[in-house]
């Protein structure tokens, strides 16, 4: 995902080969970052959490890595690999940070935070490969603007279709700061006549009354000059999402392996000069020769943690500027099968999307789970929308979810039969879900002399999130190295 436009809304259009980009299909993207788990308590191999340590823990380290979510496990594995003594302080009691599979409030494993592996050639494939973890691509996608409209193929032209006819005439530029919503009203666009993929901008970000109209009128672009591909007509290329079957906390166990984590230790000051970091924390105090920061970008604006001497100026007005995305995702286990027979969308469907519900999207967290009998529906949003409901109490977030999975269904009577849902913006570790589209992304990972670099802040899935700390961790190297 561009972190300068979280949402492509097109690639190359003509010739009947353009495809919806991956995070944009039916609004469902975005829950991968939801769109970004090992078990709560795991214990890693290596990890303590007690206030328990061993004297080797008050070494000089090579390098002290703050934080055990993906960056910071791909950091320090990256390090680690290198034969670097490397020491991972995380505040949870668990590893993971916003990736983080429950085993417990379900029948089945189920997401709190990141589910989705977003492409084909994401990184994360070689630790899903190496662990032998089940996979499914998500590829029964289905859209509907309201309850009284037709399911729409999500992976066909169809998607690209206005329900009352296409636009005639050249589109009209957009003005300066013109959100997409007074942009298509000009355009003579209205809610009831928008292409099911234009819809899906909405709600995998912010709505259409906060975007620029920048973020629409590709998309628009692009429906118009489709109009002659017949709708049954696939998209030259699949969907590309897929979902983790069992846990997607499993492709953390080879990074974290052998790895010394102290879990329970909350960073509360860093004290940095060149070469040398002496960190500060609730269970003691450790030293290294390099520092990776590897929090999340919420946790740095807070001010959670204290440098001393302070950041450059720059650096902490950038952090002020990261801005984090209202996300609701809420959890419905359901006895057997949602959808009767004979329902216009196949049984064993993977995305359902009513966008004038609130929350719009469901997708399907179970399918392909072997030998389970029930059925686990996701209801998500973002944005707005998202906040709306995280103002709600729990009941009523997860009453909304509820409505949406009947109204799909057509079966006011459905009763689910375990129910959850997690507020990351109440998470002091995380401090929200992940950056939304106004967030700052640049002028942030710059190092600190040779001695402090960062990584994770502003990723929004698992694979780029490893891949920063990656990064972060060649620096560190290269930094020792030069020494």
């Amino acid at each position: 995902m561009s972190h300068a436009r979280e949402i492509d809304t097109m690639t190359e259009a003509g010739g009947g080969g353009a495809r919806p980009a991956r995070r944009t299909v039916l609004g469902l993207g975005a829950a991968g970052a939801a769109s970004l788990m090992l078990t709560a308590g795991a214990r890693p191999q290596g990890a303590t959490t007690g206030p328990e340590t061993t004297g080797s823990d008050h070494r000089m380290w090579d390098a002290i890595v703050l934080g055990a979510g993906a960056s910071g496990l791909g950091a320090a594995r990256t390090l680690a690999d290198a034969g670097r003594r490397v020491l991972v302080l995380e505040a949870r009691d668990r590893i993971g940070g916003r990736m983080w599979t429950d085993r417990t409030s379900m029948s089945i494993p189920v997401e709190r935070g990141a589910e989705l592996v977003h492409g084909s050639r994401a990184s994360t494939w070689e630790l899903i490969q190496a662990e032998g973890i089940a996979t499914r691509r998500q590829q029964s996608i289905r859209g509907r603007l309201a309850p009284t409209t037709p399911w729409v193929d999500g992976s066909t032209y169809a998607s690209l279709k206005f329900p009352l006819g296409a636009p005639t005439g050249p589109l009209p530029e957009p003005d300066p700061g013109e959100t997409a919503l007074a942009w298509l009203t000009r355009a003579g666009i209205s809610p009831e006549n928008r292409p099911i993929l234009l819809a899906a901008i909405e709600v995998d970000s912010e709505q259409f009354d906060v975007l620029p109209a920048e973020w629409v009128v590709d998309t628009v672009a692009w429906a118009i000059a489709e109009q002659d591909v017949p709708a049954e007509t696939p998209f030259a290329e699949p969907y590309d999402d897929h979902r983790v079957i069992g846990g997607y906390d499993r492709v953390l166990r080879p990074l974290a392996a052998g790895l010394p984590i102290r879990l329970g230790t909350r960073v509360h000051t860093v004290e940095h000069r060149a070469g040398r970091v002496d960190v500060r924390t609730s269970r003691g105090d450790y030293k290294a020769k390099t520092l990776v920061v590897a929090l999340p970008g919420g946790v740095l604006k807070h001010g959670d943690v204290t440098f001393d001497p302070p950041l450059p100026p720059e650096r902490r007005d950038a952090l002020q500027e990261i801005e984090y995305l209202p996300v609701f995702k809420g959890i419905l286990e359901f006895a057997g099968p949602v959808l009767p027979p004979g329902h216009p969308v196949p049984r064993e469907w993977d995305v359902m999307t009513t966008f004038s519900k609130r929350p719009p999207t469901l997708w399907n967290a179970s399918i392909g789970t072997p030998g389970y009998p029930g059925e686990i529906a996701v209801a998500w949003a973002t944005g707005g929308v998202a906040q709306e409901l995280l103002d709600l109490p729990e009941s009523e977030r997860l009453a909304a979810a509820l409505d949406n999975v009947r109204t799909a269904v057509g079966d006011g009577s459905l009763q689910q039969v375990n129910a959850s849902t997690y507020d990351w913006s109440e998470d002091e570790f995380a401090r929200g879900a992940y950056p939304g589209p106004f967030s700052r992304r640049t002028g942030l990972n710059g190092p600190i002399g040779d001695t402090v670099f960062w990584a994770g802040m502003v990723t929004s899935t698992i694979h780029s999130s490893r891949n920063s700390g990656v990064t972060a961790a060649r620096q560190a190297l290269a930094a020792l190295a030069a020494r």
